[in-house]
């Protein structure tokens, strides 16, 4: 084994580069070849609704309101607080080399920080990664450890809209972790006319986006099939030095009508990339070399770039049937799979520089560790629901398969990453059934209640020949059960003024085995919630209170990039939140939003780790003809890096900025040309915005700064 994972380890970086380029642009000819013209095309570029998916910026509504040019509103008829951001906002203010963290960065009570892998940290209303959802077209997303990957998922000019409930919704709300929220992802639609689109994007860091997309539009011989394919190709040099990345998507969606009502939606999205492995710098060495170092140019040292290297690999598919049979009766199906494969992510064992070379081979030799992984997910969500005459009753079901594998080797870095021992090997299992049962009732024209149960039942599986926590062989299965309740209401003021409120019972499975004699209970919440939303042509207006009991919170601390979970007893989180935007005229709106939130242990009465005590985002936006403007402002409170408020944090905010300039048919054969610039953390902060861990070795803390003043711009060609 340690001769095979000798030879895994010495991919080269120049082989990884040229393995992606070949592959994009394999992807990008084989496309160009395959979309036929299709009789009867225009040059429109409005999109359908269909199977979840929304309209694009185009065919939204009128330009000079509030509730368009809001980058977040709260529908009428939620029964959670919600935050809707539309692909109107996306396509103006998103770099096209961001990721969906970035879109969400701007709702209330959401804290997105840098991370040295290609996922960022996200928080909201204190709760980590893993502790809440994150769905792409209805589908939950997770691994093993019930984290999701915010970089390597989508990329953003694929995406429809993206919603931020803070809420653990209704009874058909499934997923892991519904008590702390969900990110809602939904797919754009394809166009129904033919187009190309080509897109090409440069900024600082030698920051590089190449992309080719095809449209089919309508296509008569097929009962009005639609599907559009979408590569695209980025790099970058990265803030920090020596952290650069690569990364090549391929996105394809089809919607095939089978008849006047049922269609069919098939759904594939891969996507691979290479990167530099950062795990944070050290006070010493940010107060030594800047707030932008990352990774050393010497072979000598444990934080060498050569050294410290990852590459991922993801897939997503489904296939959908939404159909509805008349009578009231509606079925939604989608069967999907998703996998996630990491065959490498090696590391020095401790990059903050406080722990001397040395292996068995050489005494002056660097040491290291690899930690590969892979899991693949088998599922299907299925919903039946029947309308009645005075509302409607929905039964569900979210099933789950998620086999996988992990392990941990220890490396002689110098001699070609050499295998010296194994730290941990594991053969994991994660299966889920949430089958549930919801009912809509109309007690007055406008009072809609909503109350359901939902089962969820989770075993986890370990077959391990090695566990990081004793050291020795484990194998063994656990399996938990609970019914969780949910009652909600929304009662409709005025035709653009609802309230309402929620309560609701969430549930949550360890996240990794922990070790023998931990409390491995699983983690129970109550939810309390109410609010309410205002909608006008001059102004949004949308506010709410919360307060959640939380039991059995299962924290974790991470050394050597390994996370250590332990038992955290109870916490009680709270806040109050508040979004709106104000329509001043002449192509001008006002934005902002805010939340006071707090996250205590119930039994030290001291802050969780990474829940910061308030959010702030405020900004100016103007759309008049073909230009679009925004200033955005986001501001986040102090918190603590770790649990018994150890690391505390500052308060950080960033401004930025967006131009985008879009002209119609400027030529005969040209559909649209659309040019964007925009200036990230215009004040060129580089404080520190967050705690990454301890390092291997020496245990030291590390830290992540804020990128500092960055330009981007982009070209987009659709003919």
């Amino acid at each position: 084994m340690g001769r095979q994972k000798g030879r895994q380890m010495r991919v080269s970086n120049t082989a990884d580069r040229r393995r992606i380029k070949r592959r994009f642009i394999d992807a990008a000819l084989w496309l160009a070849a395959s979309v036929p013209p299709v009789a009867g095309a225009t040059d429109a570029h409005a999109q359908t609704t269909d199977l979840g998916t929304v309209q694009t910026s185009d065919n939204a509504g009128d330009v000079n309101s509030a509730v368009y040019q809001a980058p977040t509103t709260t529908p009428l008829t939620v029964t959670q607080p919600t935050s809707v951001i539309d692909k109107h906002y996306i396509e103006n203010n998103i770099p096209q080399t961001a990721n969906f963290d970035k879109i969400i960065s701007v709702a209330p009570s959401v804290m997105v920080q840098p991370s040295g892998s290609t996922d960022a940290k996200i928080s909201i209303r204190g709760f980590q990664n893993g502790q809440f959802n994150v769905t792409l077209d209805g589908i939950p997303l997770r691994s093993f450890n019930l984290s999701q990957h915010s970089g390597l998922i989508i990329m953003t000019n694929d995406l429809g809209q993206v919603t931020v409930d803070r809420g653990p919704g209704t009874a058909s709300t499934v997923g892991d972790a519904t008590f702390g929220g969900t990110v809602a992802l939904q797919t754009k639609s394809p166009m129904p006319t033919w187009a190309t689109t080509a897109t090409t994007s440069y900024g600082s860091f030698n920051t590089q986006l190449h992309g080719l997309q095809f449209d089919s539009g309508l296509i008569k011989g097929a009962n009005g099939a639609s599907f559009f394919v979408d590569t695209q190709y980025t790099k970058s040099d990265g803030y920090s030095t020596k952290v650069a990345s690569e990364r090549e998507s391929v996105a394809l969606k089809l919607q095939q009508p089978l008849s006047d009502n049922t269609t069919l939606t098939f759904v594939s999205i891969s996507n691979n990339a290479v990167r530099n492995l950062f795990q944070g710098a050290s006070l010493a060495q940010i107060a030594a070399y800047g707030p932008n170092y990352g990774l050393s140019s010497s072979p000598n040292s444990q934080g060498y770039a050569g050294y410290n290297r990852e590459s991922w690999k993801t897939d997503f598919e489904y296939l959908g049937l939404k159909s509805d049979y008349g009578d009231g009766w509606h079925l939604e199906n989608k069967l999907y799979t998703s996998g996630f494969d990491t065959p490498r992510q090696d590391a020095g064992l401790d990059v903050s520089g406080n722990t001397r070379n040395g292996t068995i081979f050489g005494a002056t030799n660097v040491p290291g560790q690899a930690a590969p992984g892979s899991y693949r997910s088998y599922g299907d969500v299925i919903a039946l629901t029947k309308d009645l005459p005075d509302g409607a009753v929905k039964v569900g079901t979210w099933a789950d398969h998620l086999p996988g594998h992990r392990a941990g080797f220890n490396l002689d870095m110098t001699l070609a990453e050499k295998y010296i021992s194994t730290k941990y090997t594991q053969g994991v299992t994660l299966d889920t059934v949430q089958p549930y049962v919801e009912a809509d009732w109309k007690a007055l024209p406008d009072l809609t209640i909503t109350t359901g149960a939902k089962y969820a039942y989770v075993t986890r599986s370990y077959n391990s020949l090695i566990d990081p926590n004793t050291g020795k062989p484990l194998d063994y299965a656990l399996t938990w059960a609970k019914v969780l309740p949910s009652l909600a209401a929304n009662y409709k003021l005025s035709s653009n003024w609802s309230v309402y409120a929620q309560a609701a019972e969430g549930f949550l499975t360890p996240p990794q085995i922990v070790p023998n004699g931990s409390n491995i209970q699983p983690q129970t919440t109550w939810n309390y919630q109410a609010g309410t939303s205002y909608q006008s042509k001059d102004f949004t207006l949308a506010g709410d209170v919360y307060y959640i009991d939380f039991q059995n919170m299962i924290g974790s601390r991470t050394i050597g990039g390994l996370a250590n979970y332990f038992n955290a007893g109870g916490a009680i989180y709270k806040g109050i939140e508040i979004e709106g935007t104000v329509h001043v005229g002449n192509g001008f709106s006002i934005f902002g939003n805010g939340s006071l939130n707090s996250a205590k242990s119930t039994q030290t009465g001291q802050w969780i780790a990474e829940a910061p005590n308030a959010t702030l985002a405020a900004g100016l936006i103007y759309q008049e003809g073909n230009w679009y403007a925004s200033l955005t402002d986001k501001w986040v409170g102090s918190r603590f890096g770790d649990v018994g408020q150890k690391q505390p944090l500052s308060p950080f905010n960033q401004l930025d900025m967006a131009i985008t300039y879009k002209v119609k048919n400027p030529l005969p054969n040209l559909v649209a040309v659309t040019a964007k610039f925009g200036i990230s953390n215009i004040l060129d902060s580089r404080a520190i915005a967050d705690f990454a861990g301890y390092s291997g070795g020496s245990g030291t803390p590390l830290f992540f700064t804020q990128i500092g003043r960055n330009i981007y711009s982009s070209l987009t060609v659709q003919f």
